[in-house]
C-alpha cells in the first residue's frame, strides 16, 4: 500500500472542499493508495508540529495545495523535499493574487505544480503526475546544481525584508563568537535562487531565520521564502532557529519552534542563547555535517562549471581572483576624497573588496574599510530637525562624520596593533592599547552602535539649547560631547602608529541600506554630503600634525548607489566641482569578459574562454546568436549576467542536459525576469510607495506604452498625479531604473544605462517627440507584455 500526505491551507474553503473530495475519490479508484490530509491529524481540534512532521516521514509521497501560499504548506513542502518524498503540487490558478504571490516568490518554479479549479483536475492531476509512482525525484533534480565542494560556514541567516536595529543586532552577535556564515540580505534581492539556498544549506550546519512582524511592508514573500528554507533545513536535520518580530501570528506548524521579540533586548538574549549553543557545539555539529553530506552520483563536465556569486558579499574572500578591472581601480584613491558611483548590481562593493584587497598587498597602506549594516535614521533626522539653524546642522553632521571616521581609524589600527607580539610593541603602541582599552565603548563598538550612541548624547543634552544661538559656544559643547579632546589625541597617536611615506585610505560602502521611501530625503542627502565636507577637514589634520611634525597621506573614497549621488548632488552649492568615477558596463565585450574571466578563473585553468562557447553552449538562440540573444535581454551590468548565466546552468542541469540547450536560455529569462522585477521594486526603495501597483498596471499590455497611457496607469496605481509635470517627474524616475527606453529615432528605443548620458537621451525624445515608450526586455518576459 502506497501512503500519501496532503497539506492544504484553510484560508480558501473551496479548495479544501475539492482537495477532500478528490482524496476520496483517489482512495476508491486507485489501487494500493491511500491520502490522509491534515485535517485527520488533529488532537482536540489542534494540531502538533510532531504529528505533521511524522506523517510526511512515514508517507510514502506527498501532496500539497499551494493556493493562497500559506506558509505552514510551505513549511511542510520544504521538509517533504529535504526528505526525498515524491511530490504532487497544485495550484488554483482562478485566484490571481495566489498566483501573483506564487511568482513573486519564485522558489518553487522549477519544481512546478498542476494547475486546477475543481476536483476531477485535482484527480486527473494525480493520474497524470503518478507521485505514487514516481518518474522525477525533485529533490534529485534540485541538488544535482549544487557544486562538489562546498565553501564550509557555521550559520546560514535570513535576516529581514527591512534594515532595522534586530539585523543590526543579530550581525554584531555572530561577530562577536566569531561564527564564519552566509548572510542572505533580503534589502540586496529579496529572494535569491532555490540553488542558492540548497548550496547554502549544504555548507553549513546551522541556521537563524527571522521572520518579518506582520506590520512591515513585504512580509508576505519574505515569510513565505522563510517558511520554505525553515522546513528544508528542519528536514536536513540542521540546527535552526526561527524568531520574529511581533505582531506575528504564529503558523501551526511552527509553534514549538518560533520565538518572539517585541525590542531589541529580546531579540538579542534569543539570538545570543542560540549563537552560545552553536559556538560550544560547532566542532561536533561541522563533523557530522560533513558525514550526511555524501558523494552524489558521478558528476557531469557542466555541473563542474562555476561563474560565482552574483552578490559580491557572498564571494567576499574570492572576489581578488577574478575581479576584471576595467576602471583602473588604484585611480580611485588618487584625490583627497573620490567618489564611485553606479546602479544597484553594477559592482560597486565586488569594486569595494577588489580595491581593499589590491591596496593591503602594499604593508605602506592602512586600509580601514566601514561598511555600516544600517543606521538608525529616525534619531538623526530628529536631530538635525531640532536644530537652530543651517550652521547647526552643518556643524552637527560634519562633527558626526568627523568622530565616526576617527574612531574607526583607532579601531583599525587598535586591532592591527594587536596582533604584534608583545615583546615587538613599542611604548607608544603599548600607550595606544592602553587608552582605547580605557574607552572601549567609544572606539571598539561597531560603527552604527557609535552612531546611535552619539545622537542618543546630543539629544540628552537638549540640541535646541545648546549655545541658545550662539555659534561658538555651540561648537564648544558639541566638540566636547563628541569627545573632541580624544579626537585630538587620536590624531597624535595615528602621526606615531603610522610610518613616514605609508598612506591612510578609508573605504566607505553600504550608506544606501538606511535609505528608504518614508525617509527625509533632504536630511539624509546634507549627512552623506556632509562626509566629503569632513574629508578635507580630516585631510587638513592629517596632512601635517603640528605637536608631532608629521604628515600623514589621507585618503578616503565613498561608493554611492547612482540615483541616491543624484539626491545627494542637487544639496550641493557646487555639484560642478564633485568629481565622480562611474562604474558602466555598456560595452558587452566587457561585460561577457566578467562571465569568461570567472569561468577559467574557477575551473582552475582547466578550460578557455573559447570553451564556454563551444563546449557548452548552443551556438544560437531564437535564430540569433546566443551572445546577442544574452545582451538583448538583460541589464548591462554584472549581477545580471552573473544571475543569468547560473540560472541557465541550473535550469540545464536540472534538465539532466550536458550543456545548454537553446530552450534552458529561454526559460531561464522567465526565471531571471521575476528576478530582475523584484530587483527593480528594491532599487526604487527610496520613492513611489504605489511602484509596485504601478509595475502590475503594466502587465499583459503593449511592451511600447504613451505618455497619455502612463498617466492613466499612475491614477490606477495611486500614485499623485495632478498634471503634466507629475508624470514628465516619474516618467524620468521610470527611465533612470531602465524600465523604460526613450523614443529618439523611428523605432529606436534609448535606455539610460548611465545616468550621465540621461540629458542627452532625454533632449533627444523631445526633439522626435514621439512621447513612446518601450519596456525593457529584461522585464517583458514576468510582465507577459505583447
Amino acid at each position: 500500500m502506497q501512503t500519501g500526505f496532503f497539506a492544504y491551507g484553510s484560508q480558501i474553503p473551496s479548495s479544501g472542499e475539492s482537495i477532500e473530495e478528490a482524496i476520496k475519490i483517489i482512495n476508491d479508484s486507485v489501487d494500493n493508495v491511500n491520502i490522509e490530509s491534515w485535517t485527520n491529524l488533529q488532537i482536540s481540534g489542534s494540531l502538533i508540529i510532531s504529528n505533521i512532521l511524522n506523517a510526511i516521514d512515514n508517507c510514502d509521497f506527498f501532496c500539497a495545495d499551494l493556493t493562497g501560499i500559506n506558509d505552514n504548506v510551505l513549511f511542510e513542502i520544504g521538509y517533504a523535499l529535504a526528505k526525498k518524498k515524491p511530490i504532487y503540487l497544485i495550484n488554483d490558478v482562478s485566484h490571481a493574487d495566489s498566483l501573483r504571490k506564487f511568482n513573486e516568490l519564485g522558489l518553487l518554479s522549477t519544481v512546478g505544480y498542476y494547475p486546477y479549479t475543481n476536483t476531477n483536475q485535482i484527480v486527473e492531476g494525480f493520474h497524470k503526475m503518478s507521485p505514487h509512482d514516481p518518474i522525477d525525484r525533485y529533490w534529485d533534480n534540485l541538488t544535482a546544481t549544487l557544486p562538489s565542494s562546498f565553501d564550509r560556514k557555521a550559520l546560514l541567516v535570513l535576516n529581514s525584508q527591512v534594515e532595522t536595529n534586530y539585523n543590526l543586532e543579530i550581525t554584531n552577535l555572530i561577530d562577536f563568537y566569531k561564527l564564519p556564515s552566509v548572510i542572505d540580505d533580503a534589502s540586496e534581492n529579496i529572494v535569491q535562487p532555490i540553488s542558492w539556498y540548497l548550496e547554502q544549506l549544504h555548507s553549513v550546519p546551522a541556521v537563524l531565520v527571522q521572520f518579518s512582524s506582520q506590520a512591515r511592508k513585504g512580509f508576505e514573500t519574505h515569510n513565505s521564502k522563510c517558511s520554505l528554507i525553515s522546513g528544508i533545513a528542519l528536514g536536513l536535520e540542521l540546527k535552526l532557529q526561527i524568531i520574529a518580530e511581533k505582531p506575528y501570528s504564529i503558523p501551526l506548524d511552527f509553534k514549538d519552534l518560533l520565538k518572539k521579540f517585541s525590542n531589541r533586548k529580546e531579540c538579542s538574549s534569543f539570538v545570543n542563547d542560540f549563537l552560545e549553543s552553536l559556538h560550544e557545539e560547532i566542532a561536533e555539529l561541522l563533523i557530522n555535517r560533513d558525514i550526511k553530506v555524501k558523494d552524489r552520483r558521478k558528476r557531469t563536465e557542466l555541473q563542474n562549471v562555476n561563474f560565482g556569486e552574483a552578490i559580491a558579499e557572498h564571494e567576499s574572500n574570492n572576489i581578488y581572483d577574478y575581479y576584471v578591472d576595467t576602471n583602473h581601480t588604484q585611480q580611485l584613491v588618487k584625490n583627497e576624497y573620490n567618489i564611485v558611483v553606479g546602479r544597484k548590481g553594477s559592482g560597486k562593493t565586488a569594486t569595494l573588496y577588489y580595491l581593499s584587497e589590491d591596496l593591503s598587498q602594499d604593508v605602506r597602506n592602512n586600509v580601514v574599510l566601514i561598511k555600516p549594516v544600517n543606521f538608525e535614521v529616525d534619531g538623526l533626522i530628529s536631530l538635525m530637525e531640532e536644530s537652530n539653524s543651517e550652521f547647526e546642522k552643518g556643524f552637527l553632521i560634519e562633527t558626526i562624520w568627523k568622530f565616526l571616521i576617527y574612531t574607526e581609524i583607532a579601531k583599525y589600527l587598535y586591532y592591527k596593533t594587536k596582533k604584534k607580539a608583545l615583546y615587538a610593541l613599542r611604548e607608544v603602541e603599548n600607550e595606544f592599547l592602553e587608552y582605547v582599552d580605557s574607552v572601549k565603548g567609544v572606539y571598539l563598538t561597531d560603527f552604527s552602535t557609535r552612531l546611535e550612541e552619539q545622537i542618543k548624547v546630543l539629544k540628552e543634552n537638549n540640541i535646541k539649547d545648546i549655545g541658545a544661538g550662539n555659534n561658538k559656544e555651540f561648537r564648544l559643547k558639541v566638540s566636547e560631547l563628541l569627545h573632541e579632546g580624544s579626537i585630538y589625541k587620536m590624531k597624535e597617536f595615528f602621526s606615531e602608529l603610522i610610518p613616514k611615506n605609508h598612506k591612510l585610505i578609508v573605504l566607505i560602502d553600504n550608506l544606501d541600506k538606511s535609505w528608504r521611501n518614508d525617509s527625509k530625503i533632504n536630511i539624509l542627502s546634507k549627512y552623506i554630503l556632509g562626509l566629503l565636507g569632513v574629508s578635507g577637514r580630516i585631510f587638513k589634520e592629517l596632512s601635517y600634525v603640528k605637536s608631532k611634525d608629521k604628515k600623514i597621506d589621507f585618503h578616503l573614497t565613498i561608493f554611492l548607489r547612482s540615483d541616491i549621488f543624484k539626491q545627494v548632488i542637487s544639496f550641493a552649492r557646487e555639484p560642478d566641482k564633485i568629481e565622480v568615477s562611474r562604474l558602466k558596463w555598456e560595452d558587452p565585450e566587457i561585460l561577457f569578459r566578467i562571465i569568461e574571466d570567472r569561468f577559467v578563473a574557477l575551473s582552475q585553468g582547466e578550460y578557455s574562454t573559447k570553451e564556454l562557447w563551444d563546449r557548452f553552449f548552443e551556438p544560437k538562440v531564437e535564430g540569433v546568436l546566443t551572445k546577442d540573444f544574452i545582451i538583448k535581454n538583460i541589464f548591462p551590468r554584472p549581477r545580471d549576467i552573473i544571475y543569468f548565466f547560473k540560472t541557465c546552468k541550473d535550469t540545464a542541469i536540472s534538465r539532466g542536459h550536458e550543456i545548454i540547450m537553446e530552450r534552458d536560455v529561454i526559460d531561464s529569462l522567465k526565471d531571471y525576469s521575476s528576478w530582475v522585477f523584484k530587483s527593480v521594486l528594491v532599487e526604487n526603495g527610496i520613492t513611489y510607495k504605489q511602484m509596485e501597483e504601478f509595475m502590475y498596471e503594466l502587465m499583459a499590455g503593449n511592451r511600447i506604452v504613451s505618455k497619455i497611457e502612463i498617466s492613466s496607469k499612475m491614477s490606477a496605481a495611486g500614485i499623485y498625479n495632478e498634471g503634466d509635470s507629475d508624470v514628465e517627474k516619474f516618467i524620468d524616475h521610470l527611465v533612470s531604473l531602465t524600465i523604460f527606453g526613450r523614443e529618439t529615432a523611428k523605432g529606436v528605443f534609448t535606455y539610460e544605462y548611465d545616468v550621465n548620458n540621461a540629458k542627452k537621451i532625454k533632449v533627444l525624445a523631445q526633439k522626435f517627440n514621439s512621447n513612446l515608450f518601450k519596456i525593457h526586455n529584461a522585464l517583458i518576459s514576468y510582465l507577459e507584455c505583447v
